[in-house]
């Protein structure tokens, strides 16, 4: 037995040391390329970088050589004129309906959701119309299908944005129903202490003055029912013309009347009628009796300047 783990063990050695041996052969020959190609690239940069001017011969003129081969076998110049044509034509181009229909339908078949998902579902639900009235139940299966996840979608952008939402709206209404709550408490609080509210001199009351009747002096509120009696009481003024007469006459007995009751009470003294329409002539008639009683006046005799109360008793209105 011993010898057999012995013969095993130097064949494994053997292994080790033959692997150990070709990996030193590998990175040998992996630094040997490496110098060959450092070497190769030493020699490319001293053939065409130098201390001289990249006008000489030596470095200049075999770039110009390859530069000319270049462009002698390519079409480069035809190239650069096709291409700066199209740049004029692509700028100068002027869209139709029909191309920008074309852009419409390549953006919406790349974009994964619509822009406004009111108007994508009226427009499906108007195409899925269109199909039904025509008789198509194939196509008007594919736009309620369509119809579907656009629904499916929108809620769970509506899920997705209302989720940070709801705490903050749950704490808002929290917040509502408590007020609600302590202001309804308040208003039972007050009510109480109101009605068990006690007599203070001290507070100033919110209240409006009020005009008590019947507290003055019986000679002071005899005095004034006299002189009101004299005013308005007795008949037509002494200057009154007699048309003024008949009309006032009927005055009298309101005044008479009311006279009786100012006694019972103050309110009532202020409480009567005045009668503004006053009884005038017409103006026409007025203006020529005036101009028939006027004397001729005499030429260079100075004129007598009439007194308000004059004019107003020619006038009537007195």
């Amino acid at each position: 037995m011993r010898s057999f783990f012995q013969t095993s063990n130097r064949f494994e050695i053997k292994k080790k040391l033959k692997t150990a041996k070709k990996k030193e052969k590998k990175e040998k020959k992996k630094k040997q390329e490496e110098e060959q190609e450092k070497k190769k690239l030493t020699q490319i940069q001293e053939s065409q970088v130098g201390n001289e001017t990249y006008l000489s011969n030596r470095l200049f003129c075999p770039w110009q050589q390859e530069v000319g081969c270049f462009v002698a076998t390519s079409r480069l110049p035809v190239e650069i004129n096709k291409k700066e044509v199209s740049i004029k034509e692509a700028l100068n181009y002027k869209f139709n309906d029909q191309d920008i229909e074309e852009i419409v339908k390549e953006k919406e078949r790349f974009r994964k959701a619509p822009p406004n998902y009111a108007m994508k579902k009226t427009q499906l639900l108007k195409e899925k119309a269109m199909a039904e009235d025509l008789g198509d139940q194939d196509k008007a299966k594919q736009i309620q299908d369509q119809l579907n996840e656009l629904e499916e979608r929108a809620e769970a952008l509506d899920r997705q944005r209302t989720k940070n939402i709801s705490a903050i709206s749950y704490i808002n209404q929290r917040n509502r129903e408590w007020n609600i709550v302590e202001s309804e408490k308040a208003l039972v609080a007050e009510s109480h202490s109101m009605k068990n509210q006690q007599m203070d001199p001290f507070t100033r009351r919110q209240c409006k003055p009020t005009i008590v009747s019947n507290s003055r002096d019986p000679a002071v509120q005899a005095a004034i029912l006299a002189q009101l009696n004299a005013k308005y009481g007795s008949g037509v003024l002494p200057d009154a013309p007699k048309d003024m007469s008949k009309g006032q006459g009927k005055d009298k007995d309101v005044n008479s009347k009311s006279a009786s009751d100012l006694s019972e009470d103050l309110f009532k003294v202020h409480d009567f009628d005045v009668k503004i329409d006053l009884q005038v002539p017409s103006s026409e008639s007025k203006a020529l009796a005036i101009t028939s009683k006027a004397p001729p006046a005499k030429d260079g005799a100075p004129r007598r300047s009439l007194n308000l109360e004059d004019y107003k008793k020619r006038r009537g209105l007195i």
